[in-house]
């Protein structure tokens, strides 16, 4: 009977120990967790992924990457995969922006934001990529087109802005040349940019001032009679310009300033206002004879002398006796047009309906008498006469003429 206890007792210890190593091996399992790729074996009673994770010290964050799932049964051979995430600062084409990547190198981490192979890199792209946030340039390859000196350029670059890209091909700009685009604008893909080429000049041009002439009346010349006592000179001015060419074609001209390079001599012209001595003396003779030839004739008075006085001549007195007046060219022009008309100018021109006389048809014609004697005959006398009467009654010249051309007389 003991013996049977004995040997029934120790069935039920090595049933106990067998059926407790079997519990055992079902509890115990054998995991595999890639931690960024790097596989580690490890033997847990763990349930849950999460439970593997946290025994191999490690936690799941927002940007990780854990397969299968933190929640998910372990069973013994199972495999978690567990990939940490990396912050990256990209700088792309100048523009920065912050992604979260769980790639454990640079090219991996490109690839997987789909960045070309060709793309240019801060960093080397076989670059481990730490847990911290790492700062990247990224340059993206552009197809960009340039015009400059007749010529047009097509390039594939990974520059980052227009004045990088001049400044790679070699193209030197002066101060004064104009960009389509700033200097400091990021290059984008298809861009056409154009340099023009420009020159700022200055040119000079001249041109003659004429010199005037001016008429001095000269009671010691005779009247019809001129002289020049200083010859005129012309003058010259220049006048400045400023020029822009753009790329050899004229676009802008701006006027900058005129000088005086030498000043126009007047011409001075003496005018003679003098009657002719010799003709005087003839005519006192001639009259002297005829008195003592004939005692009836003693009672006429004398015929004065002819002085003939030439349109032009008696125009040059006016000009100059109108200078003397502060009257100028316009004035003159309308005493000439006036006078045109009513005499021609004509010292001895009689009207014998009116009675009026004289280059300005004084009517009757000796008012003139009050400028001097020799009235009929000289032209400075009368012209002197019609220039006083007609400062009283119009002011000026083209005064006087403005009413002779309504009524036909002034």
């Amino acid at each position: 009977m003991l013996r049977s206890a004995k040997y029934g007792l120790y069935g039920a210890v090595l049933a106990g120990l067998i059926g407790g190593s079997a519990l055992w091996h079902h509890v115990d399992k054998s995991v595999t967790l890639y931690v960024d790729g790097h596989p580690t074996r490890i033997h847990t009673t763990a349930a849950r992924v999460s439970d593997v994770l946290q025994q191999a010290g490690y936690q799941a964050g927002p940007h990780d990457l854990l397969a299968p799932s933190a929640g998910a049964d372990v069973e013994n051979g199972s495999v978690v995969l567990f990939k940490r995430g990396r912050l990256l600062r990209l700088s792309v084409d100048g523009a920065v922006r912050d992604v979260w990547t769980t790639a454990p190198t640079l090219a991996a981490a490109m690839q997987q934001l789909g960045y070309s192979s060709d793309a240019l890199t801060s960093v080397s792209r076989s670059k481990r990529l730490p847990l911290g946030m790492t700062s990247i340039a990224i340059r993206t390859p552009k197809f960009v087109t340039i015009e400059h000196d007749g010529t047009t350029q097509s390039v594939t670059t990974t520059d980052t802005t227009v004045g990088q890209l001049i400044d790679q091909l070699g193209i030197t700009l002066a101060s004064a040349d104009r960009v389509s685009a700033q200097l400091s604008a990021l290059l984008a893909d298809d861009m056409r940019i154009v340099v023009q080429r420009v020159v700022n000049t200055t040119t000079y041009t001249l041109r003659t001032i004429k010199f005037k002439t001016v008429h001095k009346p000269d009671a010691s010349m005779l009247a019809g009679t001129t002289k020049i006592a200083t010859h005129g000179k012309d003058g010259q001015e220049r006048t400045a310009y400023a020029l822009v060419y753009v790329d050899g074609t004229l676009t802008g001209k701006t006027k900058l300033g005129t000088t005086t390079v030498s000043k126009p001599v007047n011409q001075v012209e003496k005018v003679g206002t003098g009657s002719k001595p010799t003709t005087l003396a003839a005519a006192s003779r001639s009259s002297s004879s005829s008195s003592s030839s004939s005692s009836s004739s003693s009672s006429s008075p004398p015929t004065p002398p002819t002085i003939e006085v030439s349109p032009g001549s008696a125009q040059a007195i006016a000009k100059a006796l109108l200078e003397q007046r502060g009257w100028g060219d316009t004035q003159f022009s309308c005493l000439v047009t006036l006078w045109n008309h009513e005499s021609g100018w004509r010292v001895h021109a009689n009207n014998s309906s009116s009675g009026a006389y004289g280059i300005p048809q004084a009517l009757p014609g000796s008012k003139m008498s009050t400028y001097g004697s020799d009235w009929q005959t000289n032209p400075v006398t009368q012209i002197e006469w019609g220039l006083a009467y007609i400062r009283q009654s119009y002011s000026s010249p083209c005064g006087a003429w403005s009413v002779w051309q309504s009524r036909g007389w002034y």
